[in-house]
């Protein structure tokens, strides 16, 4: 509130040389976000009890492959893009494996893909 008391409205500007697009394009990436993780931990849940084998190594292996390959999670990139459809400022926050990669390397990749094949391995072992 100002000193007479009336609300204080602050009008964000419009990005240069772009406006604002359709919402339609963040609210596909808030859908894509929520269902992204879930599927990493049923990716390694099905791998530990129905998947094993190579069908559950090929799915883990393109995941790490493509992460590797891009230094980041290519859902993020995608989610990113999406939001900049809607609003070209928006600046993406990376995942962790964007930070770790970048930190450590490309050979990060086999490390993750490790841990993910023996938490695969545990989760079987101790409910399977």
């Amino acid at each position: 509130m100002d000193a007479n008391g009336e609300a204080i409205v602050v009008d964000r500007p419009r990005p240069a040389g772009g406006r604002r697009r359709s919402i339609a394009w963040w609210y596909a990436a808030a859908v894509i976000d929520l269902v992204h993780m879930p599927i990493v931990i049923a990716v390694v849940v099905l791998g530990a009890s129905k998947w094993n084998g190579p069908v559950y190594v090929t799915i883990v292996s393109i995941g790490v492959i493509l992460q590797v390959a891009t230094l980041g999670c290519p859902v993020m990139a995608l989610t990113g893009w999406m939001r900049r459809r809607h609003d070209p400022t928006y600046k993406a926050d990376w995942s962790f494996t964007f930070w770790l990669y970048h930190r450590y390397g490309r050979t990060t990749g086999i490390a993750v893909f490790l841990f993910f094949l023996g938490l695969a391995t545990l989760v079987r072992i101790i409910a399977f």
